[in-house]
């Protein structure tokens, strides 16, 4: 443009598109499928229906379509051959003909630049299996498509919030609670009830900021452990640094939304051997901030852990797994960093040199997650890790055993757990180390302590599998040490539980989601946990009492991971299309 025109930039929003296709149900005579979708997306509570429900025109998104079909068109003539319609009569012909919206053309258009695709990150189990496990890979099929895949719904007894079609709004239908179907004519905007969210629990949209720019589903995010400065990991092989200064609101962002620094995990095949196994797939699968934040980890579906600097300069690529990567995390000190893998072995790193120090192949089966041990075990590193084998290894590395040139590989650990009857998901150790905390698909959390060869607690409460657990940052052994410890767990029963491990106790059971929840994360101060699940919905509880503080729907996106500022101001959650902000400081 020249200097005298005027620059439009484009921005489309999620509560944009959800006020278009709540409006075309309605429109369009879907009464049941308007309420829900209502109900779901929180809609007819957002800023943006109370500024455009009463200027908005019948068929906006028909129309808005439509011109969308019309500029695929114009572009695809653009980008044609000019001289070929000099010499074949056939050309504009062609182009005359009718343009549907799912159409080959369309849909290449609308992806041209780079395909967004549905990553293999969500399936979440090996893709290199030999021909002569196909028995049991069908027996497992059924639990591997309902886990590993992120669909489907899951609701819970008794939530609050669930909806019985058949009962409740069958009759509230036929009553004045479901919004008035208006004809075509009409530009006014229906009202709808609430369904158990009262208006101080909604989080406004005001203190909401959607950040974009991610081409593919976002798997995984983390804050820098001082600075405003946040990492997000996604499928589209990159992670995006932002920066957030503390002292600008969400409202203050929006004016200018910040621009996040790209970090490609794809390098040149003379930096990096590429893994014959993982082909070429890069998702970022999992990222972390190293203690005193400056370094951050990432590891991805290509086997490849990385260490890049605060800045998102890539300091080593760090190649000795042939299978992707799930799990990683830095010790206390920030010297050593595990990678777990699917190659069913878990790799300890010099985060200084980029070297692997030792390799420990303690599974039979893929390593889900991995944990170092606080304060270690007789003077030596300790660290657990948890498979698809069903078992838990405690591993031990020794200085003497770490200098060894080539790295040593160990089969034997300290000490295999075994309590779980199906795969462990995740495990924790305690602030202290005193404990180790599981979950598994069998529906129950163990607590663990070192030599000892059977739980301390087992909770069964859950009634699905248990995809995480979180221990709240207090007691004795931290900076809050006059606060109790908690454990948390998350379910695909759509419910999340609070453990007191002191008495062996279930203390709350939280409900307010009505699909499987993937996520939890403690307020720095212990006071507060965030919970996030399918279709979108965030909560914020209190730790204390159990209750239901704040919550938030994204319309459906799913949500696979929530993480808290250093200061406790900012909840950061990734979803199937971007990172959710939400500014915290009024609860």
């Amino acid at each position: 443009l020249c200097s005298g025109c005027l620059s439009v930039i484009m921005a489309l929003k999620a509560e944009e598109i959800n006020l278009l296709v709540y409006r075309y149900l309605q429109e369009s005579g879907h009464l049941h499928s308007a309420f829900t979708f209502a109900y779901e997306s929180l809609v007819t509570q957002s800023e943006i229906a109370k500024m455009y429900a009463d200027t908005m025109p019948p068929g906006a998104l028909i129309s808005i379509i439509q011109k969308g079909l019309m500029y695929l068109k114009v572009e695809e003539n653009l980008d044609a051959d000019i001289s070929k319609c000099s010499t074949d009569p056939t050309c504009c012909i062609e182009s005359s003909k009718e343009l549907s919206i799912l159409s080959a053309t369309v849909l290449q258009g609308i992806t041209k630049s780079k395909s967004i695709k549905y990553s293999k990150w969500y399936v979440k189990h090996d893709k290199n299996r030999n021909e002569d496990e196909d028995e049991e890979v069908e027996k497992a099929e059924s639990r591997t498509i309902g886990k590993r895949k992120r669909i489907g719904i899951c609701v819970a007894p008794n939530a609050t919030q669930s909806i019985d079609f058949s009962k409740k709004h069958t009759s509230e239908m036929e009553g004045s609670a479901i919004p008035e179907i208006h004809s075509t004519e009409s530009t006014s905007f229906p009202k709808i009830q609430s369904t158990g969210m009262t208006e101080e629990q909604a989080i406004s949209s005001a203190d909401v900021l959607i950040l974009t720019g991610h081409e593919a589903e976002v798997f995984c995010c983390s804050w820098h452990p001082r600075d405003e400065l946040l990492a997000s990991g996604s499928g589209d092989s990159t992670v995006r640094l932002w920066n957030l200064p503390d002292d600008k609101t969400t409202a203050n962002l929006k004016i200018k939304s910040p621009l996040p620094r790209v970090l490609e995990c794809i390098a040149p095949m003379q930096q990096e051997k590429k893994s014959t196994s993982a082909g070429d797939d890069h998702d970022v699968t999992t990222l972390e901030w190293s203690v005193d934040g400056s370094l951050l980890a990432t590891g991805c579906m290509d086997g490849i852990a990385r260490l890049w600097s605060r800045e998102g300069v890539l300091q080593h690529s760090l190649n000795a797994h042939s299978e992707s990567i799930f799990s990683l995390r830095f010790d206390s000190a920030g010297k050593r960093l595990l990678t777990g893998s699917y190659d069913k072995c878990v790799s300890v790193w010099d985060v200084r040199t980029g070297k692997l120090q030792h390799k420990f192949e303690a599974h039979s089966a893929q390593v889900l997650d991995v944990d170092w041990k606080t304060g270690g075990y007789h003077g030596l590193d300790v660290f657990a890790s948890c498979s698809t084998d069903r078992t838990i290894a405690v591993c031990a590395l020794a200085d003497r055993e770490a200098d060894t040139d080539p790295a040593a590989a160990t089969t034997t650990p300290l000490q295999v757990l075994v309590g779980h009857a199906d795969e462990v998901n995740a495990i924790r150790w305690d602030p202290s180390g005193g404990l180790l905390a599981s979950c598994s698909d069998d529906h129950q959390v163990l607590i663990w302590q070192l030599g000892q060869s059977v739980p301390v607690h087992r909770f069964s409460n859950h009634t699905e599998e248990i995809y995480t657990i979180r221990w709240s940052p207090t007691g004795q052994t931290t900076n809050m040490p006059n606060a109790p410890l908690r454990l948390a767990s998350a379910s695909f029963d759509a419910t999340v539980r609070l453990w007191d491990t002191d008495m062996g106790v279930c203390l709350h059971t939280l409900r307010n989601h009505t699909k499987k929840v993937y996520t939890i994360a403690f307020s720095p101060d212990g006071r507060l946990l965030a919970s996030g699940s399918l279709g979108g919905q965030l909560n914020i509880w209190s730790v204390p009492n159990g209750k239901l503080l704040k919550t938030y729907n994204q319309g459906g996106a799913d949500i696979f991971e929530v993480a808290w500022n250093a200061n406790g101001t900012r909840l950061a959650a990734t979803s199937t299309n971007a990172v959710t902000l939400i500014d915290v400081r009024v609860i």
